[in-house]
C-alpha cells in the first residue's frame, strides 16, 4: 500500500487505508479510524453504536457525493522560471513539468504552478497560498539550516497553527503551517 493511500489514526496509531479513516475537521492532517471514533463518542455521549455508525456512514457518503473538487493548485507569477525553479528547489520542491512560460513543481502531493506574464511589460505580480505540513517547526528548522532566502520567523497564531512564510524573488508568499500542540 502506498503511503499516499494510507493514513495513521491519531488515536490508536494504526496505519490504515485512507478509506477506513476520516480527517478531523478542526485539525487538518489528523485522522481517526471508525473504531476509535465510536469508542470516543460512546464514552463522551453514551450513544448507541449502531445508530452512530449509520449516521457517520451516511455523512461520509453524502459529503463524497456532493464534492466535485479534488484539489486546488495555486498558480503564482514568475519573472524568470529558472530563478523560480532554483528558489523552490532549496525548499525541497522538484520539477514536475515545464512548458513555454509555465513551470510545475511538487513536494510529494503538493503542487505549485508558476506562470510568466503573457505580456512582458506586465510585472509577474505577487500571489500567496497556504501549504499544510506535518511539522512546521521541523520544516522551518530545515529551511533555516539550508539558509533559505525569504524565510520569516516561526509564529504561533491565535487560530491554533504554527506558521512561517517564505517570500520568493518575485514577491509570492507561501505560508506553511501545522497544528500547534
Amino acid at each position: 500500500m502506498s503511503q499516499a493511500s494510507t493514513a495513521q489514526c491519531g488515536c490508536c496509531g494504526r496505519t490504515l487505508d485512507r478509506a477506513r479513516v476520516t480527517e478531523l475537521g478542526d485539525t487538518p492532517g489528523v485522522f481517526i479510524c471508525a473504531g476509535c471514533a465510536l469508542w470516543a463518542a460512546r464514552r463522551a455521549h453514551g450513544l448507541h453504536v449502531p445508530t452512530l455508525l449509520r449516521t457517520w456512514q451516511q455523512r461520509v457518503r453524502s459529503r463524497r457525493a456532493r464534492s466535485m473538487a479534488v484539489s486546488a493548485i495555486p498558480i503564482l507569477g514568475s519573472g524568470d522560471l529558472a530563478v523560480t525553479e532554483a528558489f523552490y528547489a532549496r525548499l525541497g520542491f522538484e520539477v514536475a513539468g515545464r512548458y513555454a512560460g509555465y513551470l510545475l513543481m511538487h513536494d510529494g502531493p503538493v503542487e505549485l504552478h508558476f506562470a510568466q506574464p503573457e505580456d512582458s511589460s506586465d510585472p509577474p505580480g505577487s500571489g500567496s497560498c497556504f501549504v499544510h505540513v506535518r511539522d512546521a517547526t521541523a520544516y522551518w528548522k530545515q529551511l533555516r539550516e539550508r539558509d533559505a532566502d525569504g524565510l520569516s520567523d516561526l509564529r504561533r497564531e491565535d487560530y491554533g497553527l504554527l506558521e512561517f512564510q517564505v517570500t520568493d524573488p518575485f514577491g509570492n508568499r507561501v505560508r506553511f503551517g501545522s497544528p500547534a500542540e
